[in-house]
């Protein structure tokens, strides 16, 4: 009875087996229905070929993100400021003789800016010997009050003697409004000029900018600033005149292919002009101004990556449409090679 009922199972075990083979749209052709020919082998290298250049190029293209621009009137009211990033080299001006000083157009007047920003002693050769700190201003309700270091006058004397170079670095904050900062000898004396230098007007603020920039950098960003050397025959006075534009960067990816994730930065981009005028006399001291303005217009630039899913689509339906079009030339092939043995036989068989 067992054997019976197990048979019956079998039975209709195949006969769903049978059913199910009847859906294969792939039904391979049989062995002697086949032939090999030296053409389809060609056809078939070629195909692969295809395939990989195609495939490689849709990876490319995957992972490749699209980059979308648009501007639109900077509508923003935020009362947070500007973080400016600089770092300025000055090959043969001393730290002792170089003072930041921060302007802007809502009044306020910072002398020798403090906070993040540093002076680097630079020796002759450009190495760096350590962190100079000045004794700075005292803000006493407006009125600045400028302080030197008690033996700031020999310090000054020795740096020039020893040619010492000076690098300001580290970031500062400024109202967005328009304003400028100075690099400039500052709250220095004539007199005191005139003891160390022979001619005060001639203080080298000959300069290098390796980073100035409004905010934090992304892939494409304009600093033009950045990598500017100044090797004029003689110092003098310096003036780069910014357009500070705002700028949104979007990037958009989309996780496991379904979850969207957005990161936005808002910071700043600019462009430049220069003005330089050599000195001559007192009345012209050389100094460096980073003058700067907002623009009215701000940049959105909206980065999207692609998702695995239309990676995936497109890269099937390529190597898909590759393989068919591979066994159309092939059938086409063979259809050519068949008519022209065809032929031959029909011109071998012809009586003479």
């Amino acid at each position: 009875m067992i054997d019976g009922r197990a048979s019956v199972n079998d039975a209709r075990a195949r006969a769903m087996w049978r059913t199910v083979r009847r859906l294969d749209a792939y039904t391979p052709a049989a062995k002697h229905l086949t032939t090999r020919t030296n053409a389809g082998a060609y056809i078939s290298l070629v195909g692969v070929a295809l395939m990989v250049l195609l495939g490689a190029s849709e990876l490319i293209d995957f992972l490749t993100p699209t980059h979308a621009k648009t501007m639109s009137v900077d509508a923003t009211v935020s009362t947070e400021g500007m973080m400016v990033d600089l770092d300025v080299t000055f090959p043969r001006a001393p730290c002792q003789v170089l003072y930041v000083d921060a302007y802007d157009a809502s009044g306020k007047h910072e002398v020798d800016v403090r906070g993040r920003l540093i002076k680097t002693r630079l020796d002759a050769a450009g190495r760096s010997k350590g962190d100079y700190e000045s004794a700075g201003g005292v803000d006493l309700g407006g009125l600045v009050l400028f302080q030197r270091r008690p033996d700031h006058g020999n310090e000054l004397k020795h740096a020039k003697m020893d040619m010492e170079g000076c690098r300001i670095h580290g970031k500062v904050r400024v109202q967005r409004v328009a304003g400028s900062l100075r690099i400039s000898t500052g709250p220095e004396s004539y007199g005191m000029l005139r003891e160390v230098f022979k001619d005060p007007w001639e203080v080298d603020v000959r300069h290098r900018v390796d980073q100035f920039a409004f905010g934090e950098s992304f892939p494409g960003s304009v600093n033009p600033l950045n990598g500017v050397r100044r090797r004029e025959e003689k110092s003098g006075v310096y003036k780069y005149f910014m357009k500070v534009v705002p700028t949104t960067y979007s990037t958009s990816r989309v996780l496991l292919g379904l979850l969207p994730w957005t990161s936005v930065l808002r910071t700043n981009q600019y462009s430049v002009t220069e003005h330089y005028v050599p000195s001559e006399s007192w009345v012209q001291m050389p100094q460096v101004f980073f003058i700067y303005d907002l623009s009215a217009i701000t940049v959105n630039i909206v980065v999207q990556a692609k998702s695995w899913l239309y990676f995936l689509t497109k890269t099937l339906a390529t190597l898909g449409g590759v393989f068919a079009l591979t066994q159309m030339v092939d059938r086409y092939f063979a259809v050519v090679l068949r008519m022209q043995q065809e032929g031959a036989k029909k011109r071998a068989s012809a009586p003479y």
